[in-house]
């Protein structure tokens, strides 16, 4: 669950602050640990290097995995990424980049190693501290925990031994393997029940039930959907991050909508014009019902302050999740997992 502050009417979310603040204090702590390095510099250089080409693979590798649809809509770079594959492939182009440097910098890769296992040590320690202060959820504080250990032991017992290095990071991979397989790992409906923002709708809610037309004249309600799982999207044509996300969910619902699974479009259109949204519809080759706004009701009822927003609705009628910003094809999976 993504929570959100806004900035003007700009939604930030919380776990990008969060990322920032870990990432900054970790940097702070391992440059206090190499104070005494001769090759701090290069060290710290290096690393930093990494983790901007680990950033830059994982958002590029949207467009090595789906070169058509980049191609035609090249603003998708800017709100999509590789998701987990595009994570694995970030981390690979990272560790060879700390490879190559350190033989054209003549740096000790055992010491560039431990530096940067201990720095995402540190990292995860606050990080997930900071989810369990804030969610309570358990396996976050049981993560956070472990790391809080291994970053202790690297730091006061590792330094710059190659051998402990690889054996944490083992130690690490079995840890992560034991949390995502038992139930230490938790439910993500444990936290469903959070408010996603300060105002509006919460997950855990009833999905107030509405009834509009769509853009044929045909009149749907909410409640008429009950017993599927339903994303309830609200948008706009002239909103740039509407138009990306579109052609991702068009395919989403092409492979997906004999899954009981349904789409409402819901279109602002108070603050819109039905002739655009018909225009729209058609460029987009939109699938799944357009329901038109006119009076801005539903905007209203669900509190929407920045679009586009999307409520996953479970199919008892419960809102799972609550989505500020645009969706891709692998988030809408995810979402409907958490749904079920």
């Amino acid at each position: 669950m993504e929570n959100f502050i806004s900035i003007g009417s700009f939604p930030v979310k919380m776990v990008w602050l969060s990322i920032l603040g870990s990432a900054l204090i970790a940097y702070g702590m391992l440059s206090l640990k190499l104070r005494k390095e001769p090759d701090k510099k290069q060290i710290l250089d290096v690393l930093t290097n990494a983790i901007v080409i680990c950033w830059l693979v994982w958002k590029v590798s949207y467009l090595l995995l789906h070169p058509v649809l980049a191609f035609k809509h090249p603003s998708h770079l800017l709100y999509f990424n590789g998701g987990e594959t595009g994570i694995v492939l970030g981390v690979i182009g990272a560790v060879l980049y700390l490879l190559r440097a350190a033989g054209k910098r003549e740096l000790e890769r055992n010491r560039i190693f431990y530096s940067g296992i201990l720095g995402l040590s540190i990292f995860f320690a606050i990080y997930y501290g900071a989810h369990f202060a804030s969610e309570k959820v358990s396996a976050d504080g049981l993560i956070s925990l472990f790391f809080t250990i291994l970053s202790f032991y690297l730091y006061t017992y590792g330094s710059f031994q190659l051998k402990k290095t690889v054996l944490s990071m083992l130690v690490t991979a079995l840890f992560f393997s034991v949390i995502n397989n038992t139930p230490l790992g938790g439910k993500k409906e444990d936290a469903a029940a959070v408010e996603t923002v300060a105002t509006g709708i919460k997950p855990g809610n009833k999905a107030p039930d509405f009834d509009l037309k769509t853009s044929d004249g045909e009149s749907i309600s909410l409640s008429d959907l009950k017993g599927n799982v339903v994303f309830i999207n609200l948008w706009a044509t002239w909103c740039p991050p509407c138009r990306a996300e579109m052609p991702e969910m068009v395919r989403f619902y092409n492979e997906h909508s004999s899954e009981k699974i349904e789409i409402l479009a819901v279109n602002l259109t108070s603050s819109d014009s039905e002739k655009e949204v018909k225009k729209f519809a058609d460029e987009y080759k939109i699938n799944f019902p357009i329901l038109l706004d006119m009076e801005g009701k539903v905007g209203d009822l669900y509190k929407t302050v920045s679009i586009p927003t999307t409520f996953i609705v479970d199919k008892k009628g419960i809102i799972r999740e609550k989505h500020i910003g645009p969706m891709s094809y692998e988030m809408m999976e995810e979402f409907v997992k958490a749904a079920q």
